[in-house]
């Protein structure tokens, strides 16, 4: 039941980022944070692949894990699972890209960045390929999640708005490129 609502993708990557979490708290002295992203710093480019797994805190997990499966459920209710593993791979490596170039100091951590690419790409897609469907999720998601995107107004210490504006503008690009207007 809950594969069918569900997508596979949404519910590895959960999974894994729970798995991670759990690991890093029960684990003495080790934290995975390291393996997050640097940014300008050539060892930090790998962070981009590890980044949506890490989390800072049980806190930052769940608000992450929430938005990334309501997310995820509307994407595949708008235009299918087939482009929501797409989206999602455009989403990390395009916010991760994004912080680590223009990202400060520390290490970025999180699939925030990937939660903004689904928000980013659920209303770019209504734009580009507009139906029924696509605006009744877009609005659907603004309605949930549109607040969120006032966090790309405010700098907020620990919170890395290069990440959130990359992945909204990661999002908007993978409609745009993936648009199907006879939709």
């Amino acid at each position: 039941m809950i594969r069918r609502i569900l997508p596979a993708a949404a519910l590895v990557l959960v999974a894994v980022m729970w798995g991670v979490f759990v690991i890093d708290l029960v684990l003495p002295g080790v934290s995975f944070t390291q393996f997050g992203i640097q940014p300008r710093k050539l060892t930090g480019l790998t962070g981009i692949l590890f980044a949506p797994l890490l989390h800072g805190g049980l806190v930052h997990i769940i608000s992450n894990t929430i938005p990334l499966l309501v997310l995820c459920v509307l994407v595949r209710l708008s235009v299918g699972s087939s482009q929501l593993l797409v989206v999602m791979l455009c989403g990390a490596v395009g916010s991760g890209l994004g912080a680590w170039v223009f990202g400060s100091g520390g290490y970025v951590v999180g699939a925030s960045g990937v939660v903004f690419a689904l928000i980013g790409y659920l209303l770019a897609d209504a734009y580009f390929s507009p139906s029924l469907r696509t605006w009744g999720t877009a609005l659907l998601s603004l309605a949930l999640y549109g607040s969120v995107l006032l966090s790309l107004l405010s700098f907020m210490p620990f919170i890395s708005w290069a990440g959130h504006f990359w992945g909204v503008a990661s999002g908007i690009a993978t409609a745009a490129l993936l648009r199907n207007p006879k939709r």
